[in-house]
C-alpha cells in the first residue's frame, strides 16, 4: 500500500514536470513567431530606436562600437531579437569584423527577470559554421555579450543555447553551458 502511493506520487510528479517544460518551450516558441515581423504600429509609425553593436577591430585588436537606429519593438524579446539581427547582419564598416559565424540565426529569445538572465537560442549554423580559433570564439561570444550590455543593462547574464539546449563551447575554447555574467566577460 505504501509503495503504491509513493509510486503514484512518483508519477504524479513526473508529470507534472513534463507539462510544465512543455509549456517553457512550447509557449514562447509561438510567441517568437509574432515577433519576427513588425507589428502594424510599428509599420506605420516608423518608430526606431538607437542602438549600440560592437564587432571586431581588423587584425583582432579589441572590439569596435557602431551606432544603428533600427524598428522599435513593443518587447523586450523583440528588442534583442532586432539588436542581435542587426549585430548577425554585420557592420558596413570594412575596418570592423563581423564575427558571426555565416548563416547564423537568432531563433529565439527568453528573459528571466528574476535571475536578469536572457537565453539566446541559436540555430545549429551558430556552432557549425563556426571557423574556430580562441580568438574567433572570444570575439563572436564578446561581441554578442558587449551589444547586449551596451543597449540592456537590465541583462545581468546570457545564457547561448544552439536549437534549444545548452553547448559545452562554441569552438572549444570558452565554456558556455552556464549562463555568462555579462559585466565580469573579459
Amino acid at each position: 500500500m505504501v509503495a503504491t502511493n509513493i509510486g503514484r506520487k512518483i508519477a504524479i510528479a513526473l508529470a507534472a514536470l513534463a507539462a510544465i517544460v512543455a509549456i517553457v518551450f512550447l509557449v514562447p516558441r509561438f510567441r517568437g513567431d509574432r515577433e519576427r515581423r513588425p507589428s502594424e504600429a510599428q509599420r506605420v509609425s516608423g518608430e526606431t530606436r538607437s542602438v549600440t553593436l560592437h564587432f571586431g577591430r581588423a587584425g583582432a585588436d579589441g572590439f569596435a562600437a557602431e551606432t544603428r537606429e533600427v524598428p522599435a519593438s513593443q518587447t523586450f524579446e523583440g528588442s534583442v531579437k532586432t539588436v542581435v539581427g542587426e549585430l548577425i547582419a554585420g557592420s558596413t564598416d570594412s575596418k570592423k569584423v563581423n564575427v558571426m559565424p555565416e548563416g547564423a540565426d537568432l531563433r529565439q529569445v527568453f528573459w528571466v527577470e528574476d535571475t536578469q538572465t536572457l537565453f539566446l537560442d541559436f540555430n545549429r549554423a551558430f556552432k557549425d559554421n563556426h571557423p574556430g580559433g580562441s580568438a574567433g570564439e572570444y570575439f563572436t561570444l564578446g561581441s554578442v555579450l558587449k551589444t547586449i550590455s551596451a543597449n540592456f543593462p537590465q541583462v545581468a547574464k546570457v545564457q547561448f543555447l544552439v536549437e534549444g539546449g545548452t553547448i559545452e563551447s562554441l569552438a572549444g575554447h570558452y565554456a558556455i553551458d552556464k549562463p555568462i555574467d555579462v559585466k565580469k566577460w573579459r
